[in-house]
């Protein structure tokens, strides 16, 4: 890993999710899915959501194989671990709860409306860069998707990441997670101190 981290690739975002999310996601997924998600508390939608229009922006219709996906969240299944906390106080938790409470859960839910397979991760930090170091550390020859995803207040933010030849744009360092994510910011590399950035 740590080879891959010295080599100063540049990564180039070819997606990205929309940072506000509109009134009406939850329909617009269903549309996009054919029908509404069944059994998968609200974390593992909106991840869906975000992952899909991430791709969408990307023009791809099929994720391959060796791209490395992670995900990234601060709280977790929050809402559902409440509820099924609540419902502990009353008698046993719902089955279907009590999965919807398994942050991992969105993994599975990820992979089979992606129809993909591969190298997929879930990481708790209270830092978001930190999901961007250990991925581009991690990637494959395909690049990366990266998803920050919370649920309240929900938030579905997506990276499509595609290794690039070397661009004349001048690099500096991120001063945070907003400027890495905003839509002026069109390359990443991890330099020596932290991940630096780049316009068009």
């Amino acid at each position: 890993m740590s080879s891959k981290a010295s080599d100063h690739t540049i990564w180039k975002i070819t997606g990205r999710a929309r940072a506000q999310l509109p009134d009406d996601w939850r329909t617009r997924l269903a549309a996009r899915l054919g029908q509404r998600p069944r059994r998968i508390g609200m974390l593992a939608e909106l991840a869906l959501y975000g992952a899909l229009d991430c791709l969408d922006d990307a023009g791809e219709t099929i994720l391959p194989g060796d791209v490395v996906l992670r995900v990234c969240s601060m709280c977790g299944a929050s809402d559902s671990i409440s509820q099924v906390l609540e419902q502990n106080r009353q008698e046993l938790p719902m089955p279907f709860s009590f999965l919807q409470s398994q942050t991992s859960q969105l993994l599975p839910a990820l992979a089979a409306a992606l129809k993909w397979q591969g190298d997929a991760g879930i990481i708790l930090a209270s830092d978001p860069i930190n999901l961007v170091k250990l991925a581009v550390a991690q990637a494959g020859p395909s690049g990366v998707l990266l998803g920050w995803v919370e649920e309240a207040p929900g938030s579905s933010i997506w990276i499509r990441l595609a290794r690039c030849d070397i661009v004349s744009a001048k690099f500096s360092e991120s001063k945070g997670f907003a400027e890495m994510v905003s839509p002026e910011t069109l390359y990443w590399r991890l330099g020596r101190v932290g991940m630096e950035i780049a316009t068009a």
